[in-house]
């Protein structure tokens, strides 16, 4: 099930602005932030169903907005899927650590990142 609405907290306007635009066209509603304390502000007052979050970003990168969205009862139980053009292999170790709901690679195709929100933690 696609969700409703998804928050892009990602510093580059072209993955915003390019990932917006593919999943407005699947119908999904969508909010963005351009650095890791705006999307924690947006992921408190938006509400979004799911999280689509950068690793590589300056002043906060994406693994401290993951653990500071997750040490937050406003924030905990939204699912995560984390995006990086950077080291995947390294991502991928940290993120299975950290228990995200999800990885996929930059750049990426949208039926690859819609096979992304099929995962079993999006339909608690």
């Amino acid at each position: 099930m696609l969700p409703q609405k998804v928050l892009i907290i990602d510093d580059e306007h072209m993955i915003r602005l390019t990932t917006s635009i593919l999943l407005k066209q699947k119908g999904i509603a969508v909010v963005s932030a351009s650095s890791g304390q705006e999307g924690l502000d947006m992921a408190i007052s938006e509400k979004p169903e799911l999280i689509l979050l950068d690793i590589m970003m300056p002043v906060m990168d994406g693994w401290e907005v993951f653990d500071k969205l997750r040490s937050s009862e406003a924030t905990a139980a939204i699912p995560v899927i984390i995006f990086t053009a950077g080291d995947f292999i390294e991502a991928e170790r940290i993120a299975g650590e950290k228990q995200v709901s999800g990885i996929i690679r930059k750049p990426f195709h949208v039926d690859d990142l819609l096979k992304m929100f099929d995962i079993s933690s999006l339909e608690n």
